[in-house]
């Protein structure tokens, strides 16, 4: 491997225009091909093996258009107008026809209508509508049509917001200029690593260059699969910090070979043959890591995945190719434009001095990172997995504002009801028109049989059926009539639920609205779910044999998806550490060290495990983040941020051991390689772990607390794993386990090489002294 890459980076330098024309091409292409063809981030359709996605297929037999994409429209009042006024509510009225006249809309509530749904009282107006299709047939346009239609109630002095799943997806925060700030951030650490303005910006071109090509790739993902809109967040988050940390760790080296005496080329090519080296194992045991997920049995996760793990992947093939080409273009004018007062080489004595201290001082070391880490990760043990809901977001989001007036107005339940949907077996009848039979009325009713009859009135035509509205000709079946009521009562009955609406029956289906009481994000909403499910429901089927009753609903979805999560868990960390141990083993042919290794890492992820969970749900200082209240942490958080946290640790292990190795190899001394080890990269993975915090953090003040818990996560991690773990517990570790480190079946100990021999300069003095 060392070879390849030392003959590749040789290869980029003496062919660096054709490099970079590649590099242009495919940055334009990858450009037009998101730009022309790329295609809208959704959210998963479906949820395959959950009882949701029973109970959504059985509805759409008979209510076909309640099993769309779902939206929340919310009419509020201001001081200028109010839905009490009878004015007023007509043009609410107007908007909710509006809505239903929409193409895309497959049928929405309406509180002005018996029988068709919806809320109001005199403050707010709230329906419900679903979307034709599936969440990849829902784009901006239909929000927009949306804002169109409700134009009527916006210009009588109503406040219009919009809330549920699409809006909350389609409504997603955007990159601001707070990612910008991460960047300057990390341009100035690399000032600092450098000294030099010139070789500070280096790692930042290559990133952006290499984020250009998979952020549009993504996008163009996005348009044969469904992507959901945390993809691209996600990937730009991992991406810009790794692809700036992976081109520090070459361009260290280069500048170091260069200041030995090598050419430009082979500064280049030895550069690449030892940090290449390490990029290639750090960046594909992200790269394994990451694509774990897929074994979370969550489709949607697992792109997510395989997004990151794309951009991770087109970062070390830009570290690989495209900075190479740009060493070789500037050679030895790397280190122009330089700092004043800035010595990066002055740091590398103080921090063999500090190997050296905890290399005297081991035990001590070991024992108080290892509490550290353990103390912090206490709050794990407590952390509850929950849904991401409108309930939970920012304040500044659109959505949570919808939640929190139909919170205040109605009750936090009825923003996101259940349905239960039971069918009963057997074949639905159709109801038969009735068949009119003339009668004959004296003479003139004869008259038919003589000469044209008489024209009679017109039949009444049948009243319109609302658009949406279940089909009326099929005949409601006296059993799903009953089993409806049953069901409304029992539910009804149910501590937690507060409403359980009227059954509505149509062939053999039955279909019961149930509100619970608390917010969608409640812990007591998702017991009372598993309640339902395993209690009431339960024996509902019991007392019906052959009856298929299921609990579905927004929120009900979005907790299958959390317990589906939960239950695949184990499996994405064994897999996921089990294949970073058999990379460390290929890479340093080694037992111990793998294993250390990936106990370390454990350890990091458990504290920062433990300090998203203090924050957001217990909430200490919660406020710091933006975040109004405590909440739950969403269920497929702590699985990214396991398979991100172990692949970036990594990194950092691989470039410090590739150094501790190398010098191993070279003197045979386990004590005075881990010294040398530190003190040559300790600067440099200090500088690369707050290059990946300050690009982390940067993402925290984004409305989004998925997205502000995945930042924090990362950021707690990097911090925990470059300073308590790399700088304290590894070389405690190390120290201790001495010889052992690097044990292998067959393979002998390395042997100090003998002292140089002295010249002849040298004797003549020994003899004349």
């Amino acid at each position: 491997m060392a070879r390849f890459l030392e003959a590749l980076g040789r290869l980029c330098v003496r062919r660096r225009r054709a490099v970079f024309e590649l590099w242009v091409a495919a940055m334009i292409g990858a450009g037009v091909l998101g730009l022309v063809h790329g295609g809208m981030f959704v959210q998963q359709s479906t949820l395959p093996g959950t009882e949701t996605q029973r109970a959504i297929d059985t509805l759409g037999q008979d209510f076909p258009a309640m099993t769309g994409p779902t939206a929340t429209v919310v009419f509020h009042e201001t001081r200028q107008a109010s839905p009490a006024d009878w004015r007023v509510a007509l043009t609410v009225g107007q908007s909710i026809e509006n809505i239903g006249g929409l193409d895309r809309v497959a049928f929405v509530e309406n509180p002005y209508a018996q029988g068709m749904g919806g809320l109001k009282d005199d403050d707010a107006v709230v329906v419900r509508l679903n979307f034709t299709g599936t969440m990849s047939d829902v784009g901006h346009a239909d929000l927009d049509a949306l804002n169109r239609a409700v134009e009527p109630a916006r210009m009588a002095g109503l406040e219009v917001k919009f809330g549920g799943i699409v809006a909350m997806i389609l409504n997603q925060p955007k990159g601001g200029p707070q990612e910008g700030v991460g960047i300057l951030l990390a341009m100035l650490v690399l000032l600092l690593a450098f000294g030099s303005f010139l070789a500070a910006g280096i790692p930042v071109v290559v990133s952006l260059c290499g984020m250009v090509v998979a952020y549009s790739l993504i996008h163009f993902l996005a348009s044969m699969f469904q992507i959901a809109p945390t993809a691209p967040m996600v990937a730009a988050m991992l991406g810009i910090g790794a692809g700036i940390d992976y081109a520090l760790f070459i361009v260290t080296r280069y500048r170091q070979q260069l200041a030995e005496g090598d050419d430009v080329e082979t500064a280049v090519g030895r550069a690449m043959a030892h940090s290449g080296h390490a990029v290639v194992f750090a960046g594909g045991t992200v790269v394994f890591a990451i694509c774990g997920l897929f074994l979370s049995g969550i489709a949607f996760i697992g792109r997510i995945g395989i997004a990151a793990a794309l951009t991770v992947a087109i970062m070390v093939a830009a570290a690989l190719t495209l900075l190479p080409a740009i060493l070789g273009a500037l050679g030895p004018r790397i280190d122009r434009y330089r700092m004043p007062r800035v010595r990066p080489d002055r740091g590398s004595a103080r921090w063999a001095a500090w190997g050296r201290h905890v290399d005297r001082h081991a035990w001590p070391y070991a024992i108080v990172a290892t509490l550290v880490l353990l103390t912090l990760s206490i709050p794990t043990l407590s952390l509850r997995f929950g849904v991401m809901a409108d309930s939970m977001s920012s304040p500044k989001m659109e959505a949570r504002q919808a939640y929190d007036i139909v919170a205040e107005e109605f009750g936090a339940g009825h923003y996101s009801p259940f349905v239960v949907v039971a069918k009963v077996p057997g074949e639905e009848k159709r109801v038969r028109p009735k068949r009119v039979v003339p009668t004959v009325k004296g003479r003139g009713g004869l008259s038919g049989l003589t000469g044209p009859a008489a024209a009679g009135p017109s039949p009444s035509p049948e009243p319109a059926r609302p658009k949406g509205a279940p089909d009326m000709s099929k005949k409601p079946d006296k059993r799903a009539v009953l089993l409806g009521q049953e069901l409304r009562q029992k539910l009804s009955e149910v501590p937690g639920v507060v409403f359980a609406g009227e059954p509505v029956v149509t062939g053999t289906t039955a279909i019961v609205q149930v509100v619970p009481r608390d917010a969608p994000h409640a812990a007591s909403t998702t017991d009372l779910v598993h309640r339902l499910r395993n209690v009431e429901l339960r024996d509902a089927r019991a007392a019906h044999p052959g009856t298929r009753i299921y609990l579905g609903g927004e929120n009900p979805a979005i907790i299958d998806i959390a317990a589906t999560v939960g239950d695949r868990m184990p499996t994405v960390v064994v897999a996921v550490v089990g294949v970073a141990l058999l990379l460390l083993v290929v890479a340093f042919r080694s037992v111990i060290v793998p294993v250390k290794a990936a106990l370390m890492n454990l350890l990091s992820i458990g504290a920062s495990f433990g300090v998203v969970t203090a924050v957001f749900q217990w909430g200490w200082g919660v406020e710091l983040f933006g975040v109004d209240q405590a909440i739950p942490i969403m269920s497929f958080i702590p699985l990214f941020m396991f398979a991100l946290i172990f692949g970036l640790s990594m990194d950092y292990e691989v470039f410090l051991l590739s150094r501790i190795k190398e010098e191993y190899d070279r003197t045979g001394d386990p004590h005075e390689s881990v010294v040398i080890g530190i003190g040559v990269t300790a600067r440099l993975i200090t500088s690369a772990a707050l290059i990946m915090i300050f690009v982390f953090a940067s993402f925290v003040p984004q409305p989004d607390p998925m997205v502000k818990m995945m930042a924090l996560g990362l950021a707690v991690a990097v911090a925990m794993d470059a300073t308590i773990v790399r700088l304290m517990l590894v070389p405690a570790l190390m120290s201790l386990l001495g010889h052992a480190n690097w044990w292998w079946p067959g393979r002998s100990r390395p042997t100090a090489p003998p002292p140089p021999e002295p010249v002849h300069e040298q004797l003549e003095l020994e003899l004349t002294t």
